[in-house]
């Protein structure tokens, strides 16, 4: 996945700061025991020196400096050992004094250095997990803080602007209960594994309002949650397929965010890129078993005829279908 400049700068601003934080506090924490406890601090005086003492046995003769160089590591071994005693005798934990990094495997270096121990030679380096992994997440998060609307809650959700008449014996109160309850359930129990809704009926009827609110509480669970409107992702991936941005890779994002949240499907204006790119992104994450959350004010007879088969059938298919009933709230809220 490609970042922009601004992503991989912060993560490694991050990365320095993990490694200057970890290796901070166990310097800070040898030198408060050094000024506490004498023994302590002549046992980290001699284990300096067999430092010195490392870099003066390089200009030994070859033979003499093998075994000057086993005598110092000899030397350390019991240094250290006795630094344990003191620890355990103090009631510190062995490791009191080591660096706490957060990743241990690079050491918060973000990379890893490829090497043939038996012979000695370096393969180059490569990215720690840990460097990708948070590219990513700052990826995702600042995609996140460019969504237009701010998050709206369940509690928000008021179910007294749906008529209570009934048409085929049921009433849109009736309907959008069930959807209300059905949305709540969703959020209280959203995994990677969850099921990908098509929120889909006329204008004004709450479907933003709903997803927002999942997506406010499956952040809170700690997933990253990538919401827009459909149209906007759309123009700026085609910015960044023709130039005409930086090199992030939005498409990329939507594919592999834990949760994404497509708002007002069938609003955007329509090409063959924009249809073959929302048929990459809807057809990867069902591959993917990622969950998704489409809204359309579109019908299902509609989004059959304004998107070709492959795209309709994927999202009436395999997505649980949510129909919204009742007439626009914006326009009884303002009558």
């Amino acid at each position: 996945m490609a970042y922009s400049r601004e992503i991989y700068e912060q993560a490694l601003d991050e990365l320095k700061r993990r490694k200057q934080n970890a290796e901070y506090t166990a310097s800070k924490r040898r030198k408060e025991l050094s000024l506490k406890y004498p023994e302590f601090a002549a046992i980290e005086q001699q284990l300096a020196e067999t430092g010195i003492q490392i870099v003066k046995a390089f200009s030994m003769p070859a033979s003499a400096a093998e075994e000057r160089f086993a005598e110092i590591r000899k030397k350390n071994r019991e240094l250290r050992a006795k630094r344990a005693e003191l620890l355990l005798k103090l009631g510190l934990p062995a490791d009191y004094l080591d660096e706490k990094y957060v990743c241990e495997k690079c050491q918060d270096k973000g990379f890893i250095e490829e090497r043939d121990e038996a012979e000695g030679v370096s393969h180059g380096v490569s990215l720690c997990t840990c460097h990708t992994d948070l590219l990513k997440k700052l990826a995702f998060e600042k995609m996140s803080r460019e969504t237009p609307l701010e998050l709206s809650n369940f509690e928000d959700f008021d179910l007294f602007y749906y008529s209570k008449t009934k048409k085929d014996g049921v009433s849109p109160y009736e309907i959008m209960k069930d959807v209300y309850t059905q949305c709540v359930d969703y959020a209280n129990n959203f995994d990677a594994d969850s099921v990908s809704l098509f929120f889909y009926g006329r204008t004004g009827l709450g479907k933003t309002h709903l997803s927002l609110a999942i997506a406010n509480e499956v952040i809170k669970k700690g997933y990253n949650v990538i919401y827009g409107a459909a149209g906007s992702f759309l123009r700026k991936i085609e910015k960044e397929k023709f130039g005409k941005a930086e090199d992030a890779d939005t498409e990329s994002l939507l594919e592999n965010a834990d949760l994404l949240i497509l708002d007002d499907l069938g609003a955007e204006f329509s090409t063959s890129f924009t249809v073959s790119v929302l048929y990459n992104i809807i057809n990867s994450r069902i591959c993917r078993g990622a969950p998704t959350i489409i809204s359309s004010n579109l019908s299902l007879k509609e989004l059959k005829e304004r998107y070709p088969e492959s795209i309709a059938s994927r999202i009436i298919g395999t997505y649980a279908l949510v129909n919204f009933a009742g007439d626009d709230i914006r326009q009884i809220m303002n009558s």
